[in-house]
């Protein structure tokens, strides 16, 4: 019987799994209220290009033109849609790491140099299938239509329900292979080189 709870603890996350998710979301949601002006000037320079009009010249002149338009805070529009994913994917990234390095380490607790790079990039396809490809996609179709005269999307959950309903569950995965090869190779490279650091 004691063997068998044993056993079964193994699967339960650790405490540093735990902890890794919560920092990690709380990391997250910060990050994302600090860059999000470059993000957002970025994704409107993407859909400027592809205009049959484009309006504007650089990414100067779009911020120019965003804060002459709506203000300041105008940069901060479709916020919301990158906190909802940014906070998961940066809580999934830490927490799917500490997790897969809980089974990984070897008796005094070391990863070896290729379990460093397996664990980063497990880490890597679960924050590119779980919150990644869904919130980028959610994202940029966002951002799209706050453009239009009459934006259908009300909210986040206004526009993913409307999603959903017009192209279905894979609309919200268009472009998931190429998303997982880039955050798995992205984060094997960050935890292999972050866990090789603390040995220094």
């Amino acid at each position: 019987m004691l063997s068998s709870f044993a056993d079964f603890r193994r699967f339960l996350p650790t405490d540093k799994s735990v902890k890794g998710i919560v920092i990690g979301g709380f990391t997250g949601g910060i990050e994302i209220c600090i860059t999000f002006p470059t993000e957002y000037v970025k994704t409107q320079l993407q859909l400027d290009e592809r205009s049959a009009h484009p309006i504007y010249k650089g990414p100067i002149d779009c911020v120019r033109k965003t804060v002459q338009t709506n203000g300041f805070f105008g940069l901060y529009r479709g916020l919301s849609i990158l906190i909802y994913g940014s906070i998961p994917k940066s809580a999934l990234r830490f927490g799917t790491f500490e997790t897969l390095k809980g089974y990984a380490v070897d008796s005094n607790g070391n990863l070896t140099p290729m379990w460093r790079l397996f664990c980063g990039f497990g880490a890597g396809l679960s924050e590119a299938i779980f919150a990644v490809t869904p919130m980028e996609t959610i994202k940029v179709k966002f951002i799209h239509d706050q453009q239009l005269a009459k934006p259908k999307f009300k909210g986040f959950f206004g526009g993913l329900k409307t999603i959903l309903q017009t192209e279905g569950f894979r609309g919200l995965y268009q472009g998931v292979t190429a998303t997982m090869a880039k955050q798995g190779s992205n984060q094997a490279i960050r935890f292999f080189v972050m866990e090789t650091l603390k040995d220094w």
